[in-house]
């Protein structure tokens, strides 16, 4: 696996050698197309790192900051502290570590693009970068950017675009916003002609070429980036163009007219929801990794306590049949404890998604639409379409928006248990409280705003 060379931090104070390799190292890598496929590749090692999205943009730190594992320390939402401080400056670090090497792989293509000679090659890796600088870039504003709907014109990050020790300020939410949605315009076109090979399991039959287009759920794919598109309108507050993104992820079909992407209804071999991923990381050796973080001990990610368990899982209005919640199911279950099933790497469903973690899954796209449908009962439908797949039963009529919204929250909490989506979602509504055992919080915009670190402050980067 090759990875770039210099990496700058987003504020310039710091310059990490992800591999030393010189000048003519560099020049070597990408004078063949091949040293552009592994810089791509290594971009995606980076991001699969256990201090971004290999635990604490998923399972880890985002989640527990949303109680997924009943910890009761209220120093978690006070940015920095004691609590925080070192999983924080470490995200935004890494964060920006591989933004850097995108723009390197970005300024190298507009250097070198003849050297990418497979036809359709250089505009899946251009595309492929695009998405993912959008992607890494908007995670940040989700972490560091206001409570949108309530402080749109916030400075919030830094956008880096160069590849260079430039110093740069903080840019507005909405200008962020703005950015970000131009890199996904043209990541869209350039991705265009996507072959999205995704099919469960793997077929040899499939002529990709080679081994760069196979398992397109495992990369930047055209359908990851109309997804994206659908969470950033939705962020935005432009539900017109977040319910079209959506629903063109939910209704995309192959030339056969088989849709790419289905709703699973049974996680007892499939807990990760494999025909549902439209984007997700590759966890190398991710069954050493589960084994040692899921599990009844201390170190564990684990919910303490059955009662927990069950208001997290709404037991009380929507019963114990669904099966994100069923013991041996859904989760490993004692007299006092659950524990999530859903990255046991033994018995999957196809070989393909061993050492998968998702990062973008099709019922999102339903909850999406059921937020940004005018229509209560539309709403109801596509709400309705993901709960009847999870067996759960009988799904309660809404009244009115504010018990549709409540339902979705209901949802966001049990459907991406360990992906660290939920999170996002109580920010994005700006939830004040969401679980009882947390109710002496009161949460506002500063107990969801991570800090910036204190280097880029004192240095005068920002």
């Amino acid at each position: 696996m090759m990875l770039l060379s210099g990496v700058v931090l987003a504020g310039c104070t710091d310059w990490l050698d992800v591999r030393s390799k010189t000048a003519v190292d560099e020049e070597e890598l990408f004078s063949r197309e091949m040293g552009f496929k592994e810089a791509l590749t290594g971009i995606y090692t980076q991001m699969a790192g256990s201090d971004l999205y290999g635990r604490s943009l998923t399972y880890g730190f985002i989640d527990r900051l949303a109680q997924r594992y009943r910890e009761n320390n209220s120093a978690l939402y006070d940015f920095p502290s004691w609590a925080n401080e070192s999983y924080v400056n470490s995200i935004w670090k890494r964060t920006y570590n591989v933004i850097a090497n995108i723009n390197n792989l970005l300024a190298w293509i507009e250097e070198r693009p003849e050297v990418i000679s497979t036809p359709g090659y250089l505009e899946i890796i251009k595309g492929e970068a695009l998405g993912l600088r959008a992607f890494l870039h908007f995670d940040l504003l989700r972490l560091w950017g206001p409570v949108y709907k309530e402080n749109p014109a916030s400075p919030a990050i830094i956008y880096r675009t160069q590849f260079n020790r430039e110093n740069k300020g903080l840019v507005p939410a909405n200008e962020v916003l703005a950015y970000i949605l131009q890199e996904l315009d043209e990541a869209e076109r350039l991705l265009a002609n996507d072959p999205m090979i995704i099919e469960f399991p793997a077929r040899e039959t499939i002529d990709a070429r080679d081994n760069f287009l196979k398992k397109r759920f495992k990369r930047m794919n055209l359908y990851a980036v109309k997804a994206l598109k659908a969470r950033v309108y939705l962020w935005a507050g432009d539900k017109t163009n977040a319910f079209k993104y959506a629903q063109e992820v939910i209704n995309g079909k192959d030339a056969t007219g088989k849709p790419y992407f289905a709703l699973v209804t049974n996680n007892a071999s499939d807990g990760i929801f494999s025909t549902e991923i439209i984007f997700s990381m590759s966890i190398a050796d991710f069954s050493t990794q589960v084994t040692g973080d899921f599990g009844f001990n201390s170190q564990s990610y684990y919910i303490e306590g059955i009662a927990a368990f069950n208001e997290l899982f709404n037991t009380a209005i929507d019963g114990t049949n669904d099966m994100r919640y069923r013991s041996g199911q859904g989760f490993d279950v004692t007299v006092n404890s659950a524990c999530t099933r859903k990255y046991v790497q033994t018995g999957l469903y196809s070989e393909v998604v061993r050492n998968t973690l998702p990062l973008i899954r099709l019922s999102e796209m339903y909850y999406i639409m059921a937020e940004c449908t005018h229509d209560i009962n539309q709403a109801y439908g596509w709400i309705y379409d993901v709960c009847d797949a999870r067996a759960m039963g009988d799904l309660p009529l809404f009244a009115n928006e504010e018990s549709m919204l409540d339902r979705l929250r209901i949802e966001y909490c049990k459907e991406f248990y360990a992906e660290g989506q939920y999170w996002y979602f109580l920010k994005r509504h700006n939830i004040k409280e969401f679980v009882s055992w947390m109710s002496h919080i009161e949460f506002d915009e500063s107990r969801y705003r991570f800090s910036i670190p204190e280097d880029e402050k004192v240095l005068g980067t920002i």
